[in-house]
């Protein structure tokens, strides 16, 4: 089989506030299916630490919602790698109804990285020969590999990282860089049905850090950028439209 499902419900910590799924929601159950697909094939990710000595870390995301979905409501999350080379995979997603009928759709890029160093990592082929590839794109387009704030873009939220915000590699888990950017938005930006989203991450947040948001309007998008306290370095891009 060159793809695995994960049998799950929408949860209530998974719903916006207008109540039914939300993008972090979906994005959520998008990882959980992940590391399911990895435990199942020998690779689950505690595992793969004391083994290999090797963990993944999110690159970006690109996500398109389709229809709402509400609390309960029964799904298959389907996940398959398309591509794994040297430092890099790409894994797409499939959040299917009991009818089997799609309402998200994402692909995402992921870096192995040392555990021991913190480096990036070459993906060898004993770690490859666990997983089979299958050459489907879940959405049409590339996660965006780079990015620039205009200027003139607006600051609109500051925030500083919590130890409730940090994950396994102790820094802030990717799915609070889109719940804080979306604070980041205009009130009538949030207020919007954007079914998009795209996340490029460049920076770790680490504990402590206090850091900075911009929005603007740019593309046809709508664009936040996270910097560091100075404002000189790049921490995330996130696409809304």
């Amino acid at each position: 089989m060159d793809f695995f499902d994960y049998k799950t419900k929408a949860q209530y910590s998974d719903l916006g506030e207008d109540g039914f799924l939300s993008p972090a929601g979906m994005l959520r159950l998008m990882q959980e299916a992940a590391c399911e697909h990895s435990a199942s094939v020998g690779c689950a990710p505690g595992e793969l630490m004391e083994r290999m000595g090797v963990g993944w870390i999110l690159c970006g995301w690109k996500l398109q919602a389709g229809r709402k979905v509400p609390w309960g409501t029964e799904l298959t999350v389907r996940t398959w790698p398309r591509r794994m080379d040297i430092h890099f995979s790409d894994r797409d997603f499939l959040i299917l109804d009991r009818d089997g009928e799609t309402v998200a759709a994402a692909t995402s890029r992921w870096l192995l990285l040392d555990v021991h160093t913190g480096r990036v990592t070459r993906v060898t082929e004993e770690l490859a020969a666990h997983y089979a590839l299958w050459d489907r794109k879940a959405v049409e387009g590339e996660i965006p590999t780079g990015g620039k704030s205009p200027e003139g873009a607006e600051e609109t939220f500051a925030y500083t990282a919590l130890g409730r915000d940090l994950d396994t590699f102790h820094h802030v888990n990717n799915l609070h860089y889109l719940e804080l950017g979306r604070e980041a938005l205009p009130e009538a930006v949030r207020a919007l049905p954007l079914q998009t989203v795209e996340i490029l991450y460049k920076r770790q947040i680490l504990r402590g850090e206090r850091v900075r948001f911009f929005y603007a309007f740019t593309e046809g998008k709508h664009q936040v950028e996270i910097r560091d306290d100075s404002g000189r370095k790049t921490h995330a891009f996130l696409w809304f439209y």
